[in-house]
């Protein structure tokens, strides 16, 4: 008896359920479900097209059709139109450069009566001709920096155009970049009309002679998927309140983006480091007012607010207190400097004024031209005399000197 009133239960509660799941479900095989003939699909940038056959029937307008495009967003369609179109600008939540899967439904009421094989479609165009390595800078509010690299398969000639979206709102390049062989790579925007906090929708397109070149799309979340580089903190300033040192400055000007997005370094002399968030002052009493105090600052996202975790470079250095008794490096090279300068000019005036150069090194007097011409007369006067003095000797004076030569003792005795 226990065991007839478990099974009945069993089918109580089994056969509701059965029925759900197979209302829910149909085989995919279901042939008496009328479908779209000659169903296509049709990728453009931002946009996806589809059309079909316009041999609607009556009973097929009874039906609804839908179509779920990249398993998940499904999309009601108006099969009397024979056409529709999905906006990617609108809703900006993915990309179809690399392929879009599309899945046909067909429901009468909230039953679900015909579900089709996931097909996925491709862009037209050459396959790898379209932009590839896409990536952007951007130095805080004022200059936003995109660049991207030519296809592997491109033709030579391509030339790529990059356009913006965002909340239905294009935004084309202003300035291009081109490479040596004279084809956009990158775009600079100035002061560009973008809200960083909110997604993008980017469209890189390529045009050829040749052939046709495959587009690049992709959704783009400037700051948490950028480099986005800030610029030091502005406007510091130094203050004593009591006995206390109060240092305030004004965050990045990222638009709307809230304090806790912003980490900030302090400097204090170069001794002293201070880490800071989610505020924008500083408050110590390690300082006196007397005392001369140097401060620069710098800061960095969030690790919540963005992934790119570099520092701004420091600001300029604010300055406050009595610098009139402490000396910096640079300054003690420049009083040596004119101080040395000053010593030297004084000397040679002063060996000027009263002839000290004359007298430690005099200067040795030159000879007049007149004595060189009296020694060299007179050197010729005594030739002469010496030559008349000497008598000519004859053949037998010479021998007879020279006969009366001795030989001189080895040893001489005293």
């Amino acid at each position: 008896m226990v065991h007839s009133s478990c099974i009945l239960s069993l089918i109580c509660v089994w056969f509701p359920l059965a029925t759900a799941c197979y209302s829910g479900r149909v085989p995919k095989e279901n042939n008496s479900v009328p479908l779209l003939q000659d169903f296509k699909v049709k990728l453009s940038p931002g946009l996806i097209q589809l059309t079909w056959h316009c041999n609607i029937t009556k009973s097929m307008e009874e039906l609804q059709y839908n179509v779920d495009l990249q398993s998940g967003h499904l999309e009601k369609l108006n099969v009397s139109r024979c056409s529709f179109e999905y906006d990617i600008h609108k809703s900006i939540e993915f990309i179809v450069h690399k392929g879009l899967s599309v899945e046909l439904q067909v429901c009468s009421g909230s039953k679900l009566l015909y579900i089709g094989k996931q097909l996925t479609y491709m862009p037209e165009g050459k396959n790898n001709s379209a932009a590839e390595n896409f990536a952007c800078v951007i130095y805080n509010v004022y200059i936003m920096n995109c660049s991207w690299t030519v296809g592997k398969e491109a033709p030579e000639d391509v030339q790529y155009s990059l356009v913006l979206w965002q909340k239905k709102k294009n935004i084309d390049c202003q300035q291009y970049r081109c490479d040596s062989f004279g084809r956009q790579v990158g775009c600079v925007f100035n002061h560009p009309n973008i809200n960083y906090g909110s997604k993008v929708y980017v469209e890189v397109r390529g045009l050829s002679n040749q052939t046709s070149v495959q587009f690049f799309d992709k959704v783009y979340w400037p700051i948490e998927d950028g480099k986005v580089i800030l610029d030091p903190p502005s406007n510091i300033t130094l203050t004593y309140r009591s006995d206390d040192l109060e240092i305030k400055w004004e965050k990045p000007e990222i638009q709307s983006e809230p304090d806790s997005c912003f980490m900030y370094n302090i400097n204090i002399n170069n001794k002293e480091e201070v880490n800071i968030s989610e505020k924008n002052i500083y408050i110590t009493p390690k300082y006196h007012q007397n005392e001369r105090i140097y401060v620069t600052i710098r800061v960095k996202w969030n690790e919540d607010c963005s992934k790119y975790q570099e520092w701004s470079a420091w600001s300029k250095p604010y300055i406050i207190g009595d610098d009139s008794t402490q000396l910096t490096p640079h300054h003690i090279l420049i009083v040596i400097g004119v101080g040395t300068a000053i010593i030297l000019i004084v000397i040679v005036l002063v060996c000027y004024r009263f002839r000290i150069w004359k007298k430690l090194f005099p200067q040795v007097p030159k000879p007049s031209m007149k004595l060189f011409e009296q020694v060299e007369e007179n050197q010729k006067a005594g030739q002469k005399m010496s030559a008349a003095e000497i008598p000519l000797m004859t053949k037998d004076e010479e021998e007879f000197t020279c006969s009366n030569v001795t030989e001189i003792p080895e040893t001489i005795s005293f």
